[in-house]
């Protein structure tokens, strides 16, 4: 196929734009909104700020305004982990009567849209398609690698280790300043790493989606180059 003379160059930019366009399907309420990721990174933020007057107790003279900064912690690391906790609890409760008919109708339409998509995108040249694919593979591949790298296989433990921050956070909750030192420590970091593999595993995931995109629609080019082929001559 040839590429339209008024068609954009292919670009990442671009195709992740198509996909963020595409309709939501008929259970899009699964799917985990911007909103509650936000909120989500606030209760992070709040449980780490909680955390670090416990930390800097090893350098400097206990003051009340550790006192206050660990309160402070702890409501934010509360009021930003409720919205998100609440809204899964009742997603779950919604949907738990049709939930393996919801996900198949869901699949379904994922499906019928990113054919499309793929369609749309088989009109470029087939160098663009595969340039684009290579680098879509490379990246994966190397952030996967990164992630290996600066978390070793922590991400495989899921919400484990940010799920052990919010308990030690709670369980404390009268005395943050109280924690031992290498438990505070430890609280931290795992929240911390847990943030960190999280958005590595979402960027992954999207990579992945380019590549399967640009690669469905080299296989719908090269499919109808030869029906092309084997029409007959006149």
């Amino acid at each position: 196929m040839t590429q339209v003379d008024d068609k954009p160059e292919l670009t990442f930019t671009q195709l992740d734009a198509e996909i963020e366009a595409l309709p939501e399907g008929p259970v899009a309420s699964l799917n985990q909104p911007a909103w509650t990721r936000w909120w989500t990174i606030a209760g992070v933020a709040g449980m780490v700020v909680g955390l670090s007057p416990t930390l800097l107790l090893q350098w400097m003279e206990p003051a009340w305004w550790m006192v206050t900064v660990a309160q402070l912690g702890l409501v934010v690391t509360v009021v930003g982990f409720a919205p998100g906790f609440v809204r899964n609890v009742w997603v779950l409760a919604r949907e738990s009567r049709r939930h393996r008919r919801g996900l198949i109708e869901q699949f379904d339409h994922d499906t019928l849209q990113f054919r499309e998509l793929s369609e749309r995108l088989s009109a470029y040249p087939r160098d663009v398609l595969e340039r684009q694919r290579r680098f879509a593979r490379m990246g994966h591949e190397r952030l996967g690698s990164r992630l290996v790298m600066m978390l070793g296989g922590i991400e495989r433990l899921g919400l484990l280790p940010l799920l052990l921050s919010l308990f030690i956070v709670l369980r404390n909750w009268q005395d943050l300043l109280a924690l031992p030192f290498w438990l505070a420590f430890l609280a931290a970091m795992a929240a911390i790493l847990w943030l960190l593999g999280w958005a590595g595993a979402e960027f992954r995931r999207r990579l992945q989606l380019y590549e399967f995109i640009l690669d469905e629609a080299l296989f719908i080019e090269s499919a109808s180059d030869a029906g092309q082929d084997r029409k007959p001559q006149l």
